[in-house]
Order: structure tokens, then sequence, then C-alpha cells
């Protein structure tokens, strides 16, 4: 007979995990960090290209704006393939700002360039590029 407040028949609950599933859930992790990372990698790298097409877009659009917006643009952006950068106006000061889409990364750079012939958007009041060609202007 069992007596009552005996621990021998009485069977302890204990919680927690066992080693051996502890190893499980890290093989697991390590299996799915092992293929999930490449992707993130990739996922970087395209953001990081498309910012920098976003910025060269949108100083492109801000310029040729100005341009419509002056009575007498002398407004152009000029592009440096050997040094990988680009000349744009600061509206505010007349100055010139000098950009490089390396900012976003630095394996981003500046491979052709091809408006005409030159290197340069020259933009005219009614937002037309000059001189104008009938060739495609491309910047990649």
């Amino acid at each position: 007979m069992i007596e009552k407040g005996s621990k021998i028949g009485i069977m302890k609950r204990q919680s927690g995990v066992t080693l051996l599933e502890a190893l499980m859930v890290v093989i697991i992790l390590t299996i799915v960090a092992a293929i999930a990372v490449p992707g993130f990698r990739k996922m970087a790298v395209n953001g990081n290209l498309k910012a920098a097409a976003k910025d060269i877009m949108s100083d492109v659009t801000r310029t040729r704006e100005k341009a419509m917006s002056e009575t007498n643009p002398n407004l152009s952006i000029v592009f440096d393939q050997t040094h990988n950068n680009y000349t744009i106006p600061v509206f505010y000061s007349g100055n010139l700002q000098t950009k490089s889409p390396a900012t976003f990364a630095a394996d981003i750079s500046i491979n052709s360039i091809a408006f005409g012939g030159g290197t340069t958007l020259n933009f005219q009041t009614r937002g037309t590029i000059y001189p104008a060609s009938p060739a495609n202007k491309s910047l990649t």
C-alpha cells in the first residue's frame, strides 16, 4: 500500500527540452538561414541600384522642370564616366553639385553614356534636350 504523501508512486512532471530537441532546432534554423541569406543579399544589391537610378532620374527631372520655369535657362547635367559622377546645378545658390551613384553602394558605377555622342544633357525652356539628335539617349 502506498501512503499518502509518499514519493514512491508519484511521477513528477518535468518541463523543458532535451538536448536532442534543442540540437534539431539549431540545425533547422541553420538550414533556413543558409537558404535565406543569399536572397537577402541580392535584395539589398537590387535596392541600392534602384535607389541610385531613382536619384539620377530625380536630378534629371528636377533640372528639366527648373529649365522649363526659367526664361533664359542654361541648365545642364554633365556626366563623367571616368570619375563615376555627375554634376548638377544647385538652384537656390547657383553653384554646382557633384554627385556619385557610388554613395548608395561602392559597386554601382556609370558604365556608358550616350546622349547623341556627348556626355552632357542641356535643357531648353520647353524641357527638351539640345542639341536634339535622332539617337536614343541612354545611361547605363
